[in-house]
């Protein structure tokens, strides 16, 4: 990864640059912004650069063997640290990083804006809990105690601190405070505030912000070809997450609006055999088009209270999408729509953690066409 190759965040690259060039690297760094943003694509440039045997004005040169490694993720002088969790294979004291080295590097090299729900699926445990152990510290600690092979630097970098156990964060704390020379920790997060507060103020915190509307277009087409009306909706609808934006992309569903507008037609009209019957063609989508069905329901939703109550040009949708959104702010209280946007988040998390998406959507439709009902008769007896 090169800074070349990560829109915007001109100011970070060249700060990253600049103390690169005159010896002021910090010791700990801490990148920390939302998902889907370039906190760990640019700790790995910073990396890429550091090491870099014939560094450029703004860039690492891509091409000395530093870089070649660091390309493919295998540079000596460069250890990766993230949660794992254990599988049938490996377990105990093995659950470590060095042994899921080879699927990391694949999952980083193919989802570099994932998350952990995405690495935890990626290594086939997504039903158990991702932690850093304490075994690792120890591991941390004998690569920083050794001379650099090839680099300048002994370089760490951390992927999802937060997931760090606190005997782990604990026995960190001592080779934070007194790193042996020319050894550089990267931490990166996406929720900074899981991080245990001795670690964190032993590092200088480079916060990533989300990628801009124009960015987020501008990595899409390199990777998709997408019409253009599809791509002004995923843009809309990522709101700055990339790794969201893939994913929409990616989704076969298609037309999330015209699915959208008939379900609700469908519990505004209580037609419990067609719920039924939508309810199974949920069940037959794939896990990450469920989950963005409802990412997209949760839009309208955002979207139907924006026409209640502010001015349309807030608005983030086309006009057909933006005429519904009105007409379903109007059939709801506000209450009401507050109620499903509960209901949308609660079926996201149950999705995540593979319940039943057949019983899901049904309950979530008949809960939904219970509300509609429940206002239509309120209206009836005000009037």
């Amino acid at each position: 990864m090169y800074f070349i190759d990560i829109p915007e965040h001109k100011p970070i690259k060249a700060r990253l640059v600049y103390i690169a060039q005159h010896n002021q690297v910090p010791h700990a760094q801490l990148f920390w912004g939302p998902e889907g943003s370039a906190q760990l694509t640019l700790a790995l440039a910073f990396a890429t650069y550091l090491n870099c045997q014939h560094r450029l004005a703004e860039d690492a040169c891509g091409q000395c063997p530093s870089c070649l490694k660091m390309h493919k993720l295998i540079h000596p002088d460069v250890k990766f640290v993230f949660p794992t969790s254990p599988t049938k294979q490996i377990t105990g004291k093995e659950v470590v990083s060095n042994s899921f080295l080879k699927t990391w590097r694949s999952f980083i090299q193919e989802q570099p804006y994932g998350h952990a729900s995405d690495w935890s699926y990626y290594m086939g445990t997504e039903h158990k809990q991702l932690s850093i152990p304490r075994e690792e510290a120890r591991h941390i600690t004998q690569h920083v105690s050794l001379k650099a092979l090839e680099g300048a630097y002994k370089v760490v970098l951390i992927w999802l601190p937060e997931y760090l156990h606190t005997t782990a964060a604990n026995a960190l704390l001592k080779v934070l405070e007194e790193p042996p020379p020319h050894s550089i920790f990267l931490l990166v997060s996406m929720a900074p505030e899981r991080i245990l507060t001795t670690i964190r103020s032993r590092t200088q915190q480079t916060h990533v912000p989300a990628f801009t509307d124009t960015a987020i277009t501008h990595l899409l087409t390199q990777q998709h070809a997408l019409p253009q009306e599809k791509l002004a909706q995923i843009v809309t609808l990522a709101n700055g997450n990339f790794n969201q934006a893939l994913k929409l992309a990616g989704d076969s569903q298609g037309d999330e609006f015209g699915q959208f507008k008939a379900w609700m037609r469908l519990c505004y009209a209580k037609n419990w055999t067609q719920l039924v019957a939508q309810a199974e063609r949920f069940q037959q989508w794939p896990k990450e088009g469920q989950r963005n069905f409802l990412v997209y329901a949760l839009h309208i939703l955002r979207e139907a209270l924006l026409m209640r109550f502010t001015h349309h040009k807030l608005s983030r949708v086309t006009a057909a999408e933006q005429a519904f959104a009105k007409k379903l702010g109007q059939s709801l209280a506000y209450e009401q729509v507050k109620v499903f946007n509960t209901w949308l988040n609660q079926a996201c998390y149950h999705i995540e953690r593979n319940a039943n998406p057949k019983l899901l959507f049904l309950h979530l439709s008949l809960n939904i066409a219970q509300v509609f009902q429940e206002h239509g008769q309120a209206v009836a007896q005000a009037s």
